[in-house]
């Protein structure tokens, strides 16, 4: 194992007054204990373990502290921490905690010097996630885990009503929301009972309504998509769009999904199909928006019926931007043993770290190295119904990390002050209570608020 060569931690946080700390030299005699906080299920546990208790027995003197509260209770375990002073040495960003709160909160340092420093190239990370955990040229996040958003599809029930699959190609314009509801209507069949009925879709309203990029629209912008919107890139928020014609059009194009159409389950329908954790897993739904953290969900349920994935479709906004959910490992700006964490995030997401993702976490790392992502899809092929080719897939999947852009919570600095209210608000519309242009009223209302 090599022997690294001590210098001092660079935290970049000058408002905390953070003073240069030296990394002791490790001896077998003495411990030092790094703190790492993650949300977790069964694979991310034992992954989080493996990699622990092999990075302890190959470098005696330190301890690695596994912290794992679970998905739920995650973000609220990190602020009680973070509150207490006592902010773990790694964790990562979740749900409302993004990379621009973790920021402005200054709760993270650069990496940049500690790469520099131990001569480690960082190109291993792709340039997207880069670009996205980068801010004045210091990059903050280590990225372990990306979820870009597909259309899942039952080949099975595709198949029982005699509906072409759609396209697995991203430049395909004529796979388009239009089309989807037209096969939408021909794959929904209702019964008395829910429990025989098949459904032709499930969609959402993505983050604070991105489902509204696909009509060329962004709520926080007025001039276009998400790229326009510089609070996604830690910019100012001074106005907000909730309620441009275009976002109204497409909320109301997605409550009519279920209220008009009815080729979508109600919220109470969705919620009983929902007990395997998703409802497509029902068996009962034809198309489906999933995140890639689905195929972990499928290798627990092992599907009855034949599936796949296709690229999200074109909007009326002529775009096919899909919201991507990723996440990070961050060096805490207050570690008193900087050093030695930055180099177990390190071990935990390249080389073998990287492949207890694959193998053990069913995780794809968001790395530049071609052999991990073929060794996940190797995985994948082995869920029952899985009936797509590997080089499909991976085409399909590759497709979706390049064009989709990070998730609004993701990005916005306390975000929860707007997706919390977009939730509640929202809640009405989907149950016919209220129109798509109402809710959104009352949207940017309580936006406006927290602005002001």
């Amino acid at each position: 194992m090599k022997k690294w060569m001590t210098r001092a931690s660079h935290g970049m946080a000058a408002s905390l007054s953070i003073a240069l700390l030296s990394a002791p030299m490790v001896h077998a005699s003495s411990t030092i204990t790094i703190t790492w906080l993650l949300p977790t299920d069964t694979e991310v546990d034992a992954y989080a373990h493996t990699v622990a208790t092999q990075y302890e027995k190959e470098n005696p003197g330190i301890k690695i502290d596994v912290i794992t509260p679970g998905s739920t209770a995650y973000n609220e375990k990190l602020l009680t921490m973070v509150a207490a002073g006592q902010t773990p040495d790694i964790f990562t960003d979740w749900a409302n905690t993004g990379v621009y709160t973790i920021i402005s909160h200054h709760l993270a340092q650069d990496l940049n010097p500690f790469f520099k420093a131990d001569k480690i190239s960082s190109s291993f990370i792709p340039a997207t996630y880069k670009k996205e955990y980068t801010e004045d040229n210091h990059l903050y996040g280590l990225p372990w885990l990306s979820n870009p958003t597909f259309i899942a599809y039952n080949e099975t029930l595709f198949n029982k009503y005699h509906v072409p699959l759609p396209t697995t190609s991203w430049t395909d314009k004529s796979w388009t929301l239009n089309k989807l509801l037209a096969d939408a209507k021909k794959l929904t069949h209702l019964t008395s009972n829910p429990k025989t009925s098949d459904w032709g879709v499930d969609l959402t309203p993505g983050s604070i309504g991105s489902l509204g990029w696909l009509w060329g629209v962004d709520p926080l912008n007025n001039k276009g998509g998400p790229t326009y919107t510089a609070a996604y890139r830690g910019g100012a928020l001074t106005q907000t769009y909730a309620t441009q014609p275009k976002e109204v059009e497409a909320m109301q194009w997605l409550a009519d999904l279920s209220l008009k159409d009815h080729v979508m389950p109600d919220q109470g329908t969705l919620t009983a199909m929902s007990t395997t954790g998703n409802a497509f897993f029902s068996g009962h739904i034809a198309i489906s928006e999933v995140a890639g953290w689905v195929w972990r969900q499928a290798a627990q349920f092992q599907p009855k019926f034949k599936w796949g994935i296709v690229p999200i479709p074109y909007g009326p906004g002529g775009a096919d931007t899909a919201q991507r959910e990723d996440n990070a490992f961050y060096l805490s700006s207050t570690s008193k043993h900087a050093d030695a964490a930055f180099r177990f995030m390190v071990f935990a997401t390249t080389g073998w770290g990287a492949q207890q993702l694959v193998k053990v976490g069913k995780i794809d790392p968001p790395n530049t190295n071609p052999k991990y992502l073929e060794e996940w899809v190797a995985g994948v092929d082995k869920i029952a119904g899985f009936s797509m080719k590997n080089s499909v897939f991976e085409q399909v999947f590759e497709g979706g990390v390049n064009r989709d852009f990070p998730d609004p919570t993701n990005l916005l600095n306390d975000s929860s002050d707007f997706g919390d209210p977009f939730t509640q608000l929202m809640s009405p519309v989907w149950i016919g209570r209220e129109s798509a242009k109402q809710g959104l009223q009352a949207v940017q209302s309580a936006w406006q608020q927290v602005l002001q």
